[in-house]
């Protein structure tokens, strides 16, 4: 069943969501993994709940894991990934691999991490890397917005690893498009913070001292702060001309296909 929603929030925080604990569906190794509903629209009434998922990897997931997975009913996952991660650690359930990269994963090049030297360092890092899947992965984000419009798609979910930076600019764009305020598109890219998982974040981190990135920058980048999504949507804005622009564009997305995610799932 979905979370069920809290009452509006009217007098604390930017937005009338409900919080992140009613949101997080609780695996025991499948972190991240939380519900897109509840968010009101300013095409009218909220986000459905129980359509949408938004998850980092799964292929830890328990048996307990997978039974509730079922129970879920989902119909669809999207595996934001690359071709190695997804090989590498294969979803337990069958999953549309559509890998949304940035120039240095799809060139295999590696950055130049010698001048970070301090957590904002790490952070403008991200937001670059965060752009340049704007700019690298319009064809495979318009492939994820698009399947969620297609028929029998629904509900779904989309992952990438930390469900961080590929999942939340996908998830932004969604949002975006479906009416959600900036500010609770922007709590709900936040909400990674809440509930990361100390050792894949400590695995996480290794690997990026592992390559020459230093500790403090590291630090940085694996932080979801709002401030760094609000500049990437602030450039989308500038760029692109928002988010729907973006994904007819540069995506492909068909107008049908926006109209149709709205009326499915907008309640």
């Amino acid at each position: 069943m979905p979370p069920t929603p809290a009452p509006s929030a009217t007098s604390t925080g930017t937005s009338a969501a409900p919080t992140g604990r009613d949101r997080l569906v609780g695996f025991d190794k499948a972190p991240n993994f939380r519900d897109l509903g509840g968010y009101p629209s300013r095409h009218g009434g909220t986000t459905r709940w129980g359509r949408i998922y938004r998850a980092a990897a799964l292929h830890e997931m328990t048996p307990a894991d997978i039974e509730r997975f079922e129970r879920l009913e989902i119909a669809t996952v999207f595996d934001l990934r690359s071709t190695v991660e997804s090989s590498e650690h294969p979803d337990p359930f069958p999953s549309i691999n559509v890998p949304v990269l940035g120039r240095f994963m799809q060139q295999r090049e590696q950055p130049d991490f010698s001048a970070m030297v301090d957590h904002d360092h790490g952070v403008g890092f991200m937001r670059e890397m965060t752009l340049n899947m704007l700019v690298w992965g319009g064809d495979e984000i318009g492939r994820v917005i698009s399947g969620l419009a297609a028929s029998d798609t629904l509900p779904a979910v989309f992952h990438c690893t930390a469900g961080k930076d590929r999942t939340g600019i996908v998830a932004a764009l969604l949002l975006e498009v479906l009416g959600v305020d900036r500010e609770a598109v922007l709590d709900d890219f936040q909400l990674t913070d809440r509930y990361r998982v100390p050792q894949d974040e400590s695995a996480a981190f290794q690997r990026m001292l592992s390559f020459g990135m230093p500790p403090e920058a590291a630090a940085g980048a694996l932080g979801a702060p709002r401030e760094m999504m609000g500049d990437v949507l602030i450039e989308l804005d500038a760029r692109y001309g928002g988010a729907e622009r973006y994904l007819l564009d540069e995506g492909r997305v068909d107008g049908e296909a926006i109209a149709h995610l709205r009326a499915e799932l907008l309640a």
